[in-house]
């Protein structure tokens, strides 16, 4: 279902399709001047935000990485960078086997340990950033008073760390365990992965100054974004304040992801106009600014992932992004399974060199 997704033959029509919808239902061109003459300076400092996530995804990344192992944030952000482009991109994580394989040839961290960091970043982010979104939302239409909605968030933020001190695993509990129920030796193997990984998350997530430092930067990346948005809004015109643009981006966002196409784009357009007109935004204006957005925050980002792709290809196998992947992938399982159950490393796995 995902490669299908991910095929350029089925979303990039899926994605031009709900665009057009997005145009033709808001009537864009009703926008008027707001549109031709928009002001630049808000642009330009919405675009300049995009340079601060790359360094924000790194910090994070090294905060994790620094239980068992030092990597340079300098080192970090083209490989964060490239990771996430790649990602939105491909099917299956490519982007992350990616990371987990640059990670591993240049500072040793064994594909365990990065596993779970990314497990962290991927999971635990979208979680915080969907839950206070979803917060973020109810305070602005139910005009939640302040101390409240500071009291969500502060929730969001530590609940990680209640969960793992308590003993409970999200992971295992949830998808580990009825994996092996459900679909027995077939996926036997993807579960103890998980479930090892997840050991490794425990002590990642109950840490109380590492965990600090992982939800400050994945609040910081959420609020460059939401700024993003809100000087898009200003540029036209309009006025939306950071909580109501963290609720509606975030909201969008997360149906993005869920939607499977690259960027989420049309299906985030779309539940993001639909939201800023539950706003009181006009549907040209709302249009023009998830647009806006797009133009500021998606594309310096997949430029920065080219650049990044340039800095490190020297890096790569001579099969490039896939055979690293696959080499990052094995690595994975073969780390992750007890020596007892490993299977025999033959086939084009052994010709190629991969275990």
């Amino acid at each position: 279902m995902v490669r299908r997704l991910r095929s350029p033959f089925v979303w990039i029509p899926i994605s031009v399709a709900l665009l057009a919808v997005v145009i033709w239902r808001s009537r864009i061109w009703e926008a008027g001047s707001t549109i031709r003459d928009p002001q630049v300076g808000p642009i330009l400092l919405a675009v300049a935000l995009s340079a601060a996530l790359p360094v924000l995804w790194a910090l994070r990344s090294a905060r994790l990485l620094a239980a068992s192992h030092t990597v340079p944030v300098s080192a970090l952000i083209p490989m964060t960078t490239l990771a996430n482009t790649v990602n939105n991109l491909t099917p299956g994580s490519v982007g992350e086997l990616l990371r987990l394989y640059l990670l591993r040839a240049h500072h040793g961290v064994p594909y365990v340990t990065g596993g779970a960091v990314i497990l962290v970043e991927r999971l635990v982010a979208i979680g915080y950033l969907t839950l206070s979104a979803g917060i973020a939302w109810l305070s602005v239409v139910a005009d939640w008073p302040a101390w409240l909605t500071l009291a969500g968030f502060v929730g969001i933020a530590v609940s990680p760390l209640v969960l793992y001190r308590l003993g409970l695993r999200p992971l295992h509990l949830l998808v580990a365990r009825p994996l092996r129920v459900i679909a027995g030796r077939r996926f036997a193997r993807f579960a103890t992965s998980l479930t090892r990984a997840e050991e490794q998350m425990a002590d990642l997530l109950g840490d109380p100054p590492g965990l600090a430092v992982f939800a400050v930067t994945s609040a910081l990346v959420f609020m460059a974004n939401a700024a993003q948005l809100a000087l898009v809004a200003t540029a036209i015109g309009v006025d939306v304040g950071m909580l109501a643009a963290w609720g509606a981006l975030g909201l969008s966002i997360t149906v993005g992801v869920l939607s499977l196409l690259p960027f989420g784009l049309g299906a985030a357009d779309l539940t993001l106009v639909a939201l800023l007109g539950v706003l009181g935004v006009t549907p040209p204006d709302a249009a023009a600014i998830a647009l806006g957005y797009r133009l500021v925050s998606t594309l310096p980002v997949a430029l920065a992932g080219v650049a990044a792709y340039a800095l490190l290809s020297a890096s790569l196998p001579t099969d490039g992004v896939s055979g690293a992947a696959a080499r990052a992938g094995a690595g994975l399982v073969e780390q992750s399974t007890p020596a007892g159950d490993r299977p025999a490393c033959r086939s084009r796995a052994s010709r190629r060199g991969w275990c």
